[in-house]
């Protein structure tokens, strides 16, 4: 696992805003991890939807998908 750059959206591999696919390829680890943990702070704290807003509107995109998303993230 490891961080490169900032972080940034990628809307193409993305459910809604593409901000989880986004941190997977970032910080190396399978999207659907990303996605599952941030089901639970949604669920568990509700502060996980408001910051997914946020990080939508300024968190800035890709502008396609990165090379080597499927070997980082998972697909």
């Amino acid at each position: 696992m490891s961080v490169q750059g900032k972080p940034r959206r990628i809307k193409q591999k993305g459910w809604l805003g593409g901000v989880c696919a986004g941190f997977g390829y970032w910080l190396g680890v399978p999207t659907w991890l990303v996605r599952l943990v941030w089901t639970v702070l949604v669920l568990a704290y509700g502060v996980g939807v408001i910051l997914y807003i946020l990080l939508w509107i300024f968190m800035p995109t890709w502008g396609g998908v990165p090379e080597g998303y499927e070997e980082r993230a998972g697909g």
